[in-house]
Parts: C-alpha cells; sequence; structure tokens
C-alpha cells in the first residue's frame, strides 16, 4: 500500500511540474498513467471482492453438504408417557394344582379351567408391570373340586426388547419373565372347628411367577401364550394344617393382548455427531470473524486509496470519466430511485386538479403551473393547448367522465366484509383526494350473479355500496358529495369472484 501511495503522490509531483510548452505531453502521459493503474487497481478490487464472494459460497456448500442426518442409539428410546403402551390380555387355558399333601392321581386328574384377565403397561421397550386377576376352579389334595379368586401384581421384564423392531420400537417376538405378590381366595375352605356344611373361606398370601410369550399380529394386538405358576399356604385347600407355603398351582394357558392408547416409543437421538458439528461450527464461526476483521481492514484501506485516486482523477479533470469506477455512478443511482416523470398528460391532469379555473391556454398558463411543469418543451405545450377542451379531459372537466381510473374494493362471498383489509388505504387515499379538491364520489355496489338469487344480490350489492359509503362519511367526505347505486348481480368480470366488489369513482 505505501509504494502505491508514492507512486501516486510521484503522479501529483509530475503534473505539477510540467513546462507549459511540455503539456499537452505530459497530460496525455500521465492519462495513459492513471488510466493503466486504475485499471489495474479496478481489476484488483474486483478480484479481491470475487474471491471473497466465492469464499462465503463455498463455506456455505461446505455447511450443507456437513448436515448430520439424524442418527438413533442402540436399543434405546424414551420412557413412555402416561398416556402410552397401555394393555389389555384375555387369556384361558387349564391349571393342575399341587398341594401338600399331594394326594394320589396324575395331573390329568387334577386340571381344572382357568380364566386369566389383566392390565398393565409398559413403561420402556423393557419394563412393565400389570395387575391381573385368574379364577374359576381347582381340585384339592383329596380331588374335590373348589372355587378360588387369585388377584396379583406382575414385574414384566422383555428379554427381547429391541430385536426385530419396526419404526415404533415393537418388537416381533416378546419373551417375558414376570414375577409378582398377591392374594388367593378360597371361598370352599373350612376348618374342623367350623360346623359341618358352614365354612369361613381362606385367603392367603400368595406369590406369582411365569414366563409370557407374545407373537405381535399388528401394533395393536398381539397373540399370548403364558405358563405360570403360584404358591401359597400349605393349608389353602383344606388339606393340612401348616400356614407355611407348600401348595403351588401350575397354569398354562392362551388368549390374546390389545395396546391402548398410543402405541410404540420414541428412539433416542444420537447426540455424539451435532456435537462433533457444533465443534466444527464454533472454530468456523472463529475463522470467519477473523476474516471478517481483516476484511474491514482492507476495505478502509481500499476505501483511503480510492479516495487519493478520486483526488488525482479531479486535479487531471478524468473524475466525470471515471465516474463509474470511483462509486459516484453509485450515489448518483441511489439518488434517482425515483425520476421525475415529465409526462405532459399526467402533468395536464395535475396541473387542472390544482388550476380548475384555467382555460386550457398555454398563453394563459399560471407561472405555478408553468414551474412544475418544468422541462415541458413547447410541442408538449402545444399538444397540452390543442388537446384542452378535446376528448377525455373535456369530458373529465365538464363532469361527464370520472377523474382517472376507477378504485374498486372486492368483499367475501355472500358478506359486506372486504376480502383484505389492506383495501382501506385506498378509502384513506379517495378521501383525501376528494376533500383536497372537493370532488364528487361515485359509488356502485354489485354482486356475482353465478351465486345466490335477484333478492338476495340485490341486498348484497346494496350493503357492499352503504358501507363503503359509511368509511368514505367518516373519513370527512359531505354526504351531499357521495352518490350511491346499487347493480344486483352482475357477471361482467373474470373470474367470478371479481363481481364480488364496489365501484368507487371521482369527478368533478
Amino acid at each position: 500500500m505505501t509504494g502505491k501511495i508514492l507512486f501516486l503522490s510521484a503522479l501529483c509531483l509530475s503534473a505539477m511540474t510540467v513546462k507549459a510548452s511540455d503539456a499537452d505531453t505530459a497530460s496525455d502521459s500521465i492519462v495513459k498513467q492513471v488510466s493503466v493503474t486504475s485499471e489495474y487497481y479496478l481489476q484488483t478490487l474486483n478480484r479481491q471482492s470475487s474471491e471473497s464472494h466465492q469464499a462465503c459460497l463455498n463455506g456455505r456448500v461446505a455447511m450443507e453438504e456437513d448436515k448430520v442426518k439424524p442418527t438413533y442409539l442402540t436399543n434405546v428410546s424414551e420412557a413412555a408417557n402416561w398416556g402410552k403402551n397401555w394393555f389389555i390380555e384375555v387369556k384361558g387355558g387349564a391349571s393342575a394344582f399341587l398341594g401338600s399333601p399331594i394326594g394320589c392321581g396324575d395331573v390329568f386328574d387334577r386340571l381344572s379351567p382357568a380364566l386369566q384377565v389383566g392390565i398393565g403397561k409398559w413403561f420402556t421397550p423393557a419394563v412393565g408391570g400389570r395387575v391381573a386377576y385368574q379364577g374359576l376352579s381347582f381340585k384339592n389334595g383329596e380331588f374335590k373340586s373348589m372355587d378360588y379368586h387369585f388377584v396379583h401384581a406382575d414385574f414384566l421384564y422383555n428379554l427381547t426388547s429391541g430385536i426385530n423392531c419396526n419404526d415404533l420400537g415393537l418388537s416381533r417376538w416378546d419373551v417375558i419373565p414376570f414375577i409378582g405378590v398377591g392374594m388367593i381366595y378360597n371361598r370352599d375352605w373350612h376348618s374342623a372347628c367350623t360346623y359341618p356344611g358352614n365354612t369361613s373361606g381362606s385367603h392367603p398370601f400368595a406369590f406369582s411367577y411365569g414366563l409370557e410369550c407374545r407373537y405381535r399380529l399388528s401394533n395393536r394386538m398381539q397373540l399370548v401364550a403364558e405358563l405360570s405358576g403360584m404358591t401359597t399356604a400349605k393349608n389353602f385347600d383344606a388339606v393340612g394344617t401348616s400356614s407355611r407355603f407348600g401348595d403351588n398351582m401350575l397354569t398354562l394357558s392362551a388368549g390374546l393382548s390389545f395396546r391402548l392408547g398410543k402405541a410404540g416409543y420414541r428412539r433416542i437421538v444420537d447426540a455424539n455427531p451435532y456435537m462433533a458439528q457444533n465443534e466444527w461450527l464454533l472454530d468456523y464461526a472463529g475463522r470467519m470473524t477473523d476474516r471478517n476483521r481483516r476484511l474491514t481492514l482492507q476495505h478502509k484501506e481500499d476505501e483511503r486509496i480510492k479516495a487519493e485516486y478520486r483526488k488525482i482523477l479531479e486535479i487531471e479533470g478524468l473524475l466525470d470519466l471515471y465516474k463509474d469506477r470511483t462509486g459516484d455512478k453509485d450515489k448518483e443511482t441511489e439518488h434517482s430511485l425515483y425520476p421525475r416523470n415529465d409526462y405532459s398528460g399526467l402533468n395536464s391532469l395535475r396541473a387542472r386538479l390544482n388550476n380548475k379555473g384555467w382555460d386550457g391556454k398555454a398563453e394563459t398558463m399560471p407561472k405555478a403551473m408553468k414551474k412544475r411543469l418544468g422541462n415541458a418543451d413547447d410541442e408538449d405545450l402545444d399538444a397540452l393547448n390543442d388537446h384542452a377542451f378535446d376528448g377525455y379531459l373535456a369530458a373529465m372537466k365538464n363532469g361527464g367522465e370520472p377523474i382517472g381510473a376507477s378504485i374498486y374494493f372486492f368483499f367475501r362471498l355472500g358478506t359486506d366484509e372486504l376480502t383484505e383489509v389492506s383495501q382501506l388505504l385506498n378509502i384513506d387515499e379517495i378521501a383525501r383526494i376528494a376533500k383536497k379538491h372537493h370532488l364528487k364520489v361515485r359509488i356502485s355496489g354489485a354482486a356475482d350473479s353465478a351465486t345466490g338469487n335477484e333478492r338476495i344480490n340485490n341486498s348484497l350489492s346494496q350493503k357492499r355500496a352503504e358501507y363503503i359509503k359509511t368509511l368514505m362519511i367518516q373519513r370527512g367526505i359531505e354526504e351531499s358529495l357521495i352518490n350511491t347505486s346499487y347493480e344486483g348481480g352482475i357477471d361482467e368480470y373474470s373470474p367470478v369472484q371479481a363481481n364480488r366488489q364496489t365501484c368507487v369513482t371521482l369527478s368533478f
């Protein structure tokens, strides 16, 4: 940078010390040198800008390509909330009672039907619980049939959770050992102290245990088979007197299990890839911060050098020639975003609104109007004079034609509600212009003939027109200057929705 500044200073000194006789030659030489140097400098700036832009694009592309797709932890799921993974099961089978004393007879002599009903919940894919009922009848050690009821609470553990799962985390096969506690009731139990024919019942404490296998038929239904056991007091069957544990019951059953509420488990996303990406992003942000700081310093230096170039170009009278490369053109464009409209017809319309007493002749045009027309040439003024009372302008001044284009307000089907609230801005502008120039307002309401009948459409067109009229009055327009009409149902416009409108025009 220092070398460039010295070079520029030398150029300035050489330009100031040339002899008068060699002024033209020296000037041409300096112009060539400045031109070559400017071109080189500007090309360097453009190249640096392009490189910086490309670096940003590359960084963005890299981030897009490095987006982490979600991965999930193996055999890990979130705990089910209270409303998910409830189940109810119904099973039927056979029981064999093995008492103490056991009595004579084989296993077939001890078989009795059994019914099992349970309701439970899976808290995780592997851990669950249930409350179950088992009952009907059994044969005691004397092969006497007795009725019983067994209620127990079990802890369930799924050995095959996470194996062969679907998208909801439900396994195809479930192998579930369980253990629990409960109370069993034998209503036919009696002791030696009771009168013959009378029973007092027995309800000792009991353990439950077993193995349940499930096969998933659907996300809601499973086929269930269970081998379970029960252990309770030795005198439960009224045979024996010991209250120690000794009576047992084995049950083999099968049935169906139904899931209630929401089924399945939400998988846990592996956070390690995101943590690694976050570290990369922090490093990348640090590099970009450093690069931005360097580019900011470079930009300041470039602006200083451009200012020196601008001084040299100004000294040599070349500033206008290189205006598009020094930044002056951008500033000029910035201030010319809204160019002056010199269209004579529009200027004429504005002039007439502000000078309604003017007769339209060029020679009698007010000074203020001439000033507003600005650079209008003689041809424009002649055209303005020639058409002063012809065609549209004459009809407009006489009240035969509206001023400018009509303004339409569109409504929702079957109502007097505007489709867009933003249309109220048009109401405000119409009221402002009408009050400023004391103009008449014509309001025409309409409905689409494609819907409704004649009575409904006539009512809708009236309501829509009166609604717009009310808004105009609220904004200060005298009611005497407002003329309303009702078109009823029309089909003049396409699409059909365009006929659900109210038309507003201004006139003298």
